[in-house]
């Protein structure tokens, strides 16, 4: 079990003084917040928050403004090599934080946010003489005097710039109008001509107004005659569009002058924010108030010496209630906890319930490195994991360990396979003189290609497939080994004896049954015959001589038939005592007879493709080295770009398969048999930083 072991600590105290204790646990940080039905408001913490969100929220506008993404992105690292470094802030209390970042706010944020009202106001001139300028092109067209326009005797005769997409509503409103409409170039406005009873006229201005359209009219600030309204339109869209121009030149700029200090002054601002968000309503009484919250166990001392001044308990969670809602923390090892987002990605284990990120540590490196075993590709994929591990944040700073640690695995595997980029290992000068004999790693050469697929023979196919099997099946018996182990923990022993047990040993029956059908040359119709004493590929190894084909082959049918019969007889136990379920004898062979045992030979074929994509990458590898040979190598120009172009197009597409195939043997072959997940995830005081670093003052 690598999950933290919890604990519940009590802080009681004078509700004045709650401002500091919401300072010393965002100094302690590992605490998890116990929701209070309190509705008792503390003012003088609400007095910091409302300053904290008010300054939040003037930075969030002018970042959102400037659409500076909050994350350094995988392209930025890549092409840009763009890095922030997290900036220490020293403190002692979070109150002066928040009235320091609330002085600093403005020098950062006032002149990008006087530029972003300057381009708005640009870019709506635009909008409005663009519009004119249309509407004008229309009434030329149309040869309409816009002076006769307005209210007549018996009619009323109008020119509205509307929204294109309210016009079906429009005409549906006023449904006894005359309407032309005359689109613009704009597509999302277009003029609209209205011609209606006078008695309508009110009507009319007043469902015209509630869609935010006026009669149109040339601005009193620009010439009334069209000819010469329309040049000053024309001469005002270029003018505006060279002063949109060079203020975005000036974001531009202004951006990259400030991403680093305005993100660095965001987070504090947020991390301020959520804090005294979470804190702001502590239980109690009017005059105390009482903070309670999960700790782990290990920094029960540390939570003591943090919240010394005040009277703090910690103790074990014994209410059944608080019991039912802790939080789940991992506390795995440093290699561990890499693999903690493949976990997560199926939910949290509750409580009780086996943390499955060890296993996954131990497999996928296993799993992803047979499947793209190649030491040149591996290398490259390490490096680029390691790229985005040291400059990346947050998710993606630990999904490129997991890279790195995948290719780390299939340059290790490429070992086993003799290759780089597709070439035998000994292809390559420094490597060949070391594994010879009398070499510095001669005495290690026997592990280059010891899984060799490079001639891609019958023996190198069933070798690697036989290996893949192996894998799968160690894999799969470890989740049913876990079931189990769940179901006896629950209580659920019945089941356990007469579903989960006789499951292990159905699928290890015929787990040996299929290694005896190999073991016979595939003479599966005859091999329980005593004409078949060849060694069980693995049994024999483990059971010694006297384990051959015949023997086995009977023994595992025998435990086959009997597994068959206990989960039959369990199954039917099972509908007897609860009919409220629906299920009938019938329903119960089938699913054992078929479901079951089709399950178990599916679940263990389906790890073939461990072996058919190390298969899948040394041929296309093949097929690449042929071609560049027969262009002519390193003397021709095309048979490097092929080369070069083949390894990286293999690379991306087939490192992206092996990932998805690495992670579908984890999620629907491994977890279904057994986990559940699901449970709250720890949430530590302070979240996750990118661009800070809180160094607290001692008192």
């Amino acid at each position: 079990m690598v999950v933290a072991d919890l604990k519940i600590g009590t802080v009681i105290l004078p509700r004045s003084e709650t401002p500091e204790i919401v300072s010393r646990l965002t100094e302690f940080e590992w605490f998890h917040k116990i929701d209070s039905t309190s509705e008792t408001v503390t003012p003088e913490v609400d007095d910091i928050l409302l300053k904290a969100q008010q300054t939040f929220q003037e930075i969030d506008e002018v970042i959102k403004g400037l659409e500076i993404p909050r994350e350094v992105g995988m392209l930025e690292i890549l092409f840009k090599g763009t890095v922030f470094k997290k900036q220490n802030q020293e403190l002692d209390e979070l109150e002066k934080m928040v009235d320091e970042i609330a002085k600093k706010a403005p020098g950062i944020i006032d002149a990008p946010a006087k530029l972003l009202k300057q381009q708005e106001e640009y870019k709506k001139e635009i909008s409005d003489y663009t519009t004119l300028k249309e509407t004008l092109e229309v009434v030329k067209k149309l040869n309409i005097d816009l002076t006769g326009f307005g209210l007549m005797k018996q009619f009323y005769t109008n020119l509205f710039i509307v929204q294109t997409k309210d016009i079906d509503e429009i005409k549906k409103t006023l449904d006894d109008a005359t309407f032309n409409q005359y689109p613009l170039n704009t597509k999302e406005e277009s003029a609209l001509m209205i011609i209606a009873d006078v008695a309508n006229l009110e009507k009319i201005l007043k469902v015209m107004r509630s869609f935010n359209a006026n009669p149109f009219s040339i601005p009193e600030n620009v010439e009334q005659v069209p000819t010469k309204a329309y040049a000053t339109a024309e001469l005002k869209i270029k003018e505006f569009e060279e002063k949109h121009k060079k203020v975005t030149k000036e974001i531009a700029k202004m951006i990259a002058k400030i991403r680093q200090d305005i993100l660095t002054l965001h987070e504090r601002a947020s991390v301020a924010k959520d804090v005294l968000e979470l804190l702001r309503k502590p239980g109690g009484t009017k005059n105390f108030a009482v903070v309670q919250g999960y700790i782990p166990k290990k920094m029960e001392k540390k939570f003591k010496e943090t919240t010394g001044k005040w009277m703090s308990v910690v103790e074990d969670v014994s209410d059944p209630e608080l019991s039912k809602k802790r939080p789940t923390l991992f506390d795995n090892k440093i290699f561990v906890r890499t693999f903690e987002v493949i976990t997560q990605s199926q939910g949290i284990p509750k409580k009780g319930e086996a943390d499955p990120t060890p296993m996954i540590a131990l497999m996928w490196p296993i799993f992803y490195g047979l499947m793209f075993a190649d030491v040149g590709h591996g290398l490259l994929l390490m490096g680029l994991g390691l790229v985005f591990k040291l400059k990346g944040q947050g998710n993606l700073s630990r999904w490129g360990m997991l890279i790195a640690i995948s290719g780390a695995a299939a340059a290790i595997a490429g070992v086993g396979t003799g290759e780089a980029f597709g070439f035998h290992i000994n292809y390559f000068d420094p490597w060949k003189g070391l594994l010879e004999e009398g070499g510095a790693l001669h005495s290690v050469s026997w592990l280059v290609g010891v899984i060799s697929v490079a001639e891609l023979n019958f023996e190198q196919v069933i070798m690697i497939l036989k290996v893949s099997l192996f894998l799968g099946i160690i894999h799969i018996v470890w989740a049913f080994i876990l079931h189990i182990r769940k179901l006896a923990k629950d209580g659920h022993k019945t089941t356990m004896f007469t579903e989960a047990i006789p499951n292990v040993t159905l699928y290890g029956g015929i787990v040996v049954i299929m290694m005896c059908a190999i073991g016979s040359g595939y003479d599966v119709m005859n091999m329980y015959s005593k004409i078949h004493t060849e060694p069980v590929p693995w049994v024999t190894v483990f059971l010694g001589d006297w384990a051959q084909v015949w023997i086995i082959t009977r023994i595992a049918g025998i435990i086959v038939i009997a597994s068959i019969v206990v989960m039959m007889i369990g199954g039917l136990k099972h509908i007897k005592a609860h009919p409220e379920e629906g299920g009938s004898p019938a329903n119960v062979f089938m699913e054992v007879l078929l479901g079951k045992s089709v399950e178990c030979l599916a679940h263990t074929i389906s790890y073939a493709r461990l072996g058919i994509m190390l298969l899948v990458h040394a041929a296309l590898l093949l097929t690449v080295n042929n071609s560049y040979a027969s262009l002519g190598g390193m003397e021709s120009p095309g048979a490097l770009a092929l080369l070069i172009g083949g390894n990286i197009g293999i690379m991306m597409i087939e490192g992206l398969i092996v990932y998805i195939q690495s992670l579908r043997l984890h999620l629907y072959e491994f977890f279904t048999k057994w986990y559940d997940g699901g449970a709250q995830p720890f949430k530590q005081v302070v979240p996750e930083m990118f661009y800070n670093q809180f160094k607290w003052n001692k008192k």
